[in-house]
């Protein structure tokens, strides 16, 4: 049984921060004979489990959309929920709660609360106490009822003479902790003995204000020594059950109950809200608070803390190809390799995914943080061994200082990001430290993150073109469309900039079709009254791809402006076949059987492989500018280039090459008989109306040649 199912949906968003193991919360609630429920800060309740909803009388759906107080018996004081937020850490109160069918009890709720970055929920233990308080009274009230409240099953009694400091216990009392009947003397000293070392400071606090009227009640946890010379958690409540003629208290008298097993609950319930189920590092809500606390400690010691942002390179990959198993035993190594790198004192931290955070306190001199770096670097460069199989995991480290490069956490958090992105972009496996240019950076990208939404409506975008040249005849035979941004706030919005963002937030399916359908619009025009041969190219992305939408949209934009679907060619980068998912094959096979021309954009650059030009349906094939920059500098470059303009040829490609810019380049290109080329030598990308211009004045005579 899963925790979600429990929760309401307006809860949803919050019982998010809750990182549980289901299976274990499961084991740890359902079997509990308390009832357990979890609370946010308003008494909502954001879970109840099976106890609570039988001890209630509603079922658990009811109960989530109840609050603390619509349980609460009318005529009280005090709201429950008001008195858990003063009752002290760990106490217990008594509050008398009313069922569905308008019955009431009384109740005893121990609570917890749990505080992460200012966000608090309260865990309360809520257990039906009307027969132990029934006993309790009767005590007080006449000493003959005394053999009823020992026959108490589960609670041991104690009755403490406070003028002679003599303690009678019952046989409960004893053999719940262990011992034989009468193992220890009447006396309270031997109590005290076993009353664990770091809690009798606070349970004599908690007896001594009781018994002087500066509380109203007696009720506090403390450890207990067993006769196994282990401790158990013990929770003791009293009344003063005698006074003298001066209202000075006589006789004490109260229980002993054993919450050890409820404690266990408590503390690994906890152990969930914190930890990591997979890795059992630090979640992402205990890292970021122990991280505010070490620049809280960092501030007032005049100390450094230092950042470790870290990203495994190509974890996805690893997922998807080899499965999700192997993907978390890869986590789980790379968690105790981080372990092993860092001090005692710092914090290994899985913020989720494959992201985890280093945190480096109590540095005086932040060099002392670069050989723990490149430790951590190196253990990823050692071979991961899984399931017998070898594999190399890399990770890419961004490096943040506080107070040199943050004011706050959680400016610092940011910050360490921007820089493992930075290391990513200069090739991965290395770590970077932070700079101002980088917040710059980032700042711009959520700038333009920003500005992406209503900037289609806002007509922002233009499409511009670069004219194609036949390279033998100098005519213009085509031209790319190529997408342009012009925002009020931002100004010219490169699309280096911006194409990224675009495909990272989906934005480039809308922004893919705009493209297309202005282009395909001015082609007609062009076909009508300049060149019937003209061919437009268009860019494809990764994302399109995975648009179902994407042929049929491409077919209705061919028929609409009644473009034949030769006169279209689409251009994809190696990305796009890197993914290795099957539907990129069965597009590009559907756009093949349409007549629709496909290139490969950009080859020469990243893997480039040969097998792509074998394997799928291209028509052209694209020469990346940085080769055509370097034809004339290297003999190397000018045979590569003459290769693959001849291995293009072989296999009925067409070759374009991009960036031409110089008469140099465009000669040498003739000599190996390259098809068409584009570049500024011809001309810069330009608007539909200039393109119009362009191609009036070369029907009558070649493409001028920039000088």
């Amino acid at each position: 049984m899963s925790l979600i199912p429990f929760i309401s949906e307006g809860a949803m968003s919050k019982t998010k921060k809750f990182n549980y193991s289901n299976e274990m919360f499961k084991a740890l609630t359902e079997q509990s004979v308390q009832g357990i429920s979890v609370a946010d800060t308003d008494g909502k309740y954001l879970f109840v489990n099976s106890t609570f909803c039988q001890m209630m009388g509603y079922n658990q759906q009811e109960l989530l959309q109840m609050s603390v107080c619509d349980i609460t018996a009318p005529k009280q004081e005090n709201s429950a929920f008001n008195q858990e937020k003063k009752a002290c850490e760990q106490n217990a109160i008594r509050m008398i709660l009313q069922r569905k069918d308008g019955t009431t009890f009384i109740s005893e709720v121990i609570n917890k609360t749990i505080t992460f970055n200012e966000l608090t929920y309260t865990l309360g233990v809520v257990q039906d106490i009307s027969e132990r308080v029934a006993i309790e009274q009767a005590l007080v009230k006449s000493e003959l009822h005394k053999n009823v409240v020992m026959q108490i099953a589960n609670d041991g009694i104690w009755d403490w003479h406070l003028q002679t400091n003599f303690v009678l216990y019952d046989e409960r009392y004893y053999t719940m902790a262990g011992y034989a009947n009468n193992a220890f003397p009447y006396t309270f000293e031997e109590w005290e003995k076993r009353v664990h070392p770091d809690d009798i400071t606070h349970v004599t606090q908690c007896y001594q204000a009781y018994l002087a009227d500066r509380t109203n009640t007696f009720d506090v946890e403390f450890r207990f020594l067993r006769n196994d010379q282990s401790y158990m958690w013990i929770q003791a409540k009293g009344k003063i059950a005698e006074r003298d003629n001066n209202n000075k208290p006589l006789r004490f008298i109260g229980t002993h109950s054993d919450i050890s097993v409820q404690k266990k609950y408590q503390e690994e319930i906890l152990h969930q809200a914190h930890f990591d189920s997979l890795t059992y590092l630090p979640n992402r809500f205990l890292s970021l608070d122990r991280l505010n606390h070490a620049c809280i400690e960092a501030n007032r010691k005049q100390e450094h803390v230092v950042l470790l942002f870290l990203d495994l390179d190509d974890f996805k990959k690893i997922n998807d190809s080899l499965g999700h198993d192997i993907g978390d035993l890869l986590l789980i190594e790379a968690a105790n390799r981080l372990r092993h790198v860092v001090r005692a004192v710092d914090t290994v931290g899985r913020l989720g995914g494959d992201e985890f955070i280093i945190i480096l306190s109590g540095l005086n001199n932040i060099k002392e943080a670069h050989p723990i770096v490149e430790n951590l670097l190196n253990q990823f460069r050692e071979a991961f061994l899984i399931k017998k199989r070898e594999m190399i995991l890399t990770a890419s480290v961004g490096v943040a200082i506080y107070p040199n490069d943050a004011s706050n956490s959680a400016e610092l958090l940011r910050n360490a990001d921007s820089a493992m992105y930075n290391a990513k972009a200069h090739g991965r496996n290395t770590y970077s430290y932070y700079t101002s240019y980088m917040n710059q950076c980032a700042q711009r990208r959520l700038a333009i993150e920003e500005q992406f939404n209503g900037a289609l409506t806002r007509q922002e975008f233009s499409v511009y073109f670069q004219p194609k040249i036949d390279i033998s005849t100098s005519k213009i035979m085509g031209a790319e469309a190529l997408l342009r941004w012009y925002n009020p706030a931002l100004g010219n919005v490169t699309p280096d900039e911006f194409i990224t963002i675009a495909e990272q937030t989906g934005h480039i399916i809308s922004l893919g079709k705009f493209v297309l359908q202005q282009a395909l619009e001015y082609t007609a025009h062009w076909h009508k009254y300049f060149n019937s041969n003209f061919q437009i190219a268009v860019n494809l992305s990764p994302r399109q791809f995975r648009d179902p939408q994407l042929l049929s949209f491409i077919k209705k934009c061919l028929a609409e402006h009644n473009v034949e679907p030769s006169k279209l060619e689409l251009e994809i980068t190696e990305g796009v076949l890197l993914s290795g998912h099957s539907y990129v094959d069965q597009v590009l096979t559907d756009i093949n059987n349409q007549g629709i021309k496909m290139a490969m954009d950009d080859f020469g650059t990243g893997y480039s492989s040969l097998s792509y030009l074998r394997s799928y349906p291209f028509d052209v094939l694209k020469i990346d500018q940085s080769f055509i920059n370097d034809i004339n500098q290297t003999e190397k470059t000018k045979s590569l280039i003459n290769a693959i303009i001849s291995m293009s040829h072989a296999m009925n490609l067409k070759v374009v090459a991009e960036g031409i810019e110089t008469r140099k380049q465009l000669e040498q290109l003739k000599l190996f008989n390259c098809d068409y080329g584009q570049g500024y030598l011809f001309s810069k990308p330009i608007c539909a109306k200039e393109m119009t211009l362009l191609l009036k004045t070369s029907l009558h005579s070649n493409l001028p040649v920039n000088q």
